[in-house]
């Protein structure tokens, strides 16, 4: 998309790309997710360790602050010190968090204009009806609508054309003027002076509706989908960070980072449920299947860097 942030706009045309050669949305989830995923175990594997060494010398800075603790700024100095000679960086434990979330923010904007390319091509399709079940995933009927028992098989004119910033800026627009055409006739675009762009007009709004009537006779009477992707997404990603959780050392209930771990445990899945409930279930998709990924890769990394031998090691040093 012109003038978005690049990662997203590479994401998504290679998710198109992989598309365009297995033709099926859920497996070129999987082969992105998975090739994703592989990219960024580097760095789980590198924050794991960087979390055993943290682990294994707060014996030592607990001495520390408790030796210097009417005096913070040596207790710090000194605890800094400690931490460079053994090669211990504070920040090693945030480094999934800084690559994770910038990714999951581009992919939420990957999947949702690639819905708004899926649902352009129902609306200038010649064979609109076959293309709309196509889009149908087990339970869910258009997999580019949210899995929440309440979103229409098919977007409402008045939240599509809300997004026509977004829409006006589709690459597939800008690679397929034709397609600008054929909106141009069914009146909810314009072309002024050879530049197209979306009109977000009640007349504009009545014509996408008057469009897509005809569509959604296909599913008349069926909802979009029953909340099972966002609970199941909820689910796997609490599983996630529970495991993650049982891999680390026990913290002290009174330690302020024992607290905030615990609320992390907790955040996360709700997050991921709000977020699959309100963006489409293609998304829901990748994130299960990231849920997943990480599970299998806790699981490894608990048996790799185990809860006994870190706190053994620690009480060594």
């Amino acid at each position: 998309m012109q003038g978005d942030f690049f990662l997203t706009t590479w994401f998504l045309e290679a998710m198109k790309w992989v598309y365009s050669n297995v033709n099926s949305v859920f497996f070129t989830i999987l082969i992105c997710t998975v090739v994703l995923r592989g990219l960024t175990l580097f760095s789980d594997i590198a924050t794991r360790k960087s979390q055993a060494k943290m682990n294994g010398i707060q014996p030592e800075l607990a001495k520390i602050q408790k030796k210097y603790a009417n005096d913070p700024q040596k207790a710090q100095m000194m605890s800094q010190k400690l931490m460079k000679e053994r090669g211990v960086s504070m920040w090693g434990s945030c480094l999934p968090l800084l690559i994770t979330m910038p990714l999951f923010f581009c992919f939420i904007a990957a999947f949702r204009f690639w819905g708004y390319e899926e649902t352009i091509k129902l609306l200038v399709s010649d064979n609109a009806e076959e293309l709309l079940r196509s889009f149908r995933f087990l339970w869910v009927n258009n997999i580019w609508q949210p899995d929440n028992g309440l979103s229409p098989v098919i977007q409402e004119g008045s939240k599509f054309l809300a997004s026509v910033k977004d829409l006006d800026r589709l690459l597939y627009l800008q690679n397929n003027p034709e397609v600008w055409e054929k909106l141009v006739q069914l009146g909810i675009a314009v072309n002024e002076g050879g530049t197209f762009h979306f009109l977000n007009t009640q007349a504009a709004i009545d014509a996408y509706n008057a469009a897509v009537q005809p569509l959604l006779q296909v599913y008349a009477g069926h909802n979009n989908g029953w909340f099972i992707l966002p609970l199941i997404a909820g689910g796997t990603q609490f599983l996630a960070n529970w495991i993650m959780q049982k891999g680390q050392p026990a913290q002290d209930p009174n330690n302020p980072a024992a607290s905030t771990s615990k609320m992390m445990t907790w955040l996360f899945p709700l997050m991921s449920l709000w977020f699959c409930l309100s963006y489409n279930a293609a998304f829901a998709i990748y994130w299960i299947l990231t849920s997943v990924f990480m599970v299998l890769v806790n699981l490894v990394l608990n048996k790799k860097f185990p809860r006994a031998a870190v706190t053994q090691e620690g009480g060594k040093r």
